[in-house]
């Protein structure tokens, strides 16, 4: 224990036991994606717990506390990814049937690669483990990092922490560069700061309702209850299934039809108590 530890605080590398408490049971990692958060050192960092829109990384009694997962609540949403400055979290997915699994990375580099190219798959260590292939890519920017989902070996799936592009390909057609990415994603639901890309890349994961995205996100779930966001989402949802939005199988939804003042709730809550 003591080697490990000081092998941790050497070179950076985690052992068993420094993860111990911050992978999920069994149970959590059939359910869904989750995050895992590799985040040793105490010092005042704090953005996961206030980006984490689930309260699924448990809170701060210091800005110095060590963060750690939730993972009944987690929905691996990937918004602490994100948001990390140590880009010290990853996003696991082992739920799916087969052998293979997925793994989101944090990437701060260009070029960025693109879905289906091969990449080489990292261990903590830096060394090779095997070529791997991109699913997905979450471009950057407005203070967010990139992420890139590799599928890999489920038994690897605690193992590999980075990848690199092989040199042949980084000037290869099809390798996504500074000029291609947008310097930001319109805002979908400005209650909830969910952008387009969000929304879009859900959908690619395999969320197609209404309520999945809201569940995943929250987009729809703030003061407003929808109003300014669910027509954009509705039209993601329906050009995915190649139907028109008239077509699309929208979902209940009842909110307020116009915004309720606090005063009106608390006058309704007085006469509903004179008259029990």
């Amino acid at each position: 224990m003591n080697t490990e530890l000081s092998l941790l605080r050497r070179e950076g590398l985690a052992s068993a036991d420094d993860l111990r408490g911050r992978l999920p049971g069994e149970e959590d990692r059939k359910r869904g994606p989750y995050a895992v958060i590799e985040c040793f050192e105490k010092i005042p960092c704090n953005p996961c717990v206030v980006s984490c829109r689930f309260n699924a990384i448990l809170p701060f009694e210091d800005i110095n506390d060590l963060p750690y997962v939730d993972f009944s609540a987690c929905t691996g949403c990937a918004v602490c990814a994100r948001v990390c400055p140590g880009l010290a979290i990853f996003i696991v997915d082992e739920s799916m049937e087969g052998e293979m699994g997925t793994i989101m990375l944090p990437y701060e580099y260009l070029p960025l690669p693109e879905k289906d190219r091969q990449v080489l798959a990292r261990g903590r260590d830096g060394k090779v483990l095997f070529p791997a292939r991109v699913v997905r890519v979450m471009k950057g920017g407005k203070g967010k990092t990139a992420l890139v989902t590799l599928e890999v070996p489920k038994e690897y799936l605690q193992e590999v922490r980075s990848f690199s592009i092989p040199e042949e390909q980084v000037s290869a057609p099809g390798v996504c560069t500074a000029a291609d990415l947008p310097e930001e994603s319109p805002i979908v639901c400005r209650c909830e700061g969910v952008d387009l890309e969000e929304i879009r890349d859900l959908i690619a994961r395999g969320y197609k309702t209404v309520d999945e995205i809201k569940h995943r996100s929250r987009a729809g779930m703030g003061p407003c209850q929808g109003r300014s966001c669910r027509q954009v989402i509705l039209s993601e949802l329906a050009r995915d299934a190649g139907v028109s939005l008239e077509e699309f199988e929208a979902g209940s939804f009842r909110p307020p039809t116009t915004p309720v003042s606090i005063d009106v709730l608390a006058k309704g809550s007085e006469e509903d108590a004179e008259n029990s």
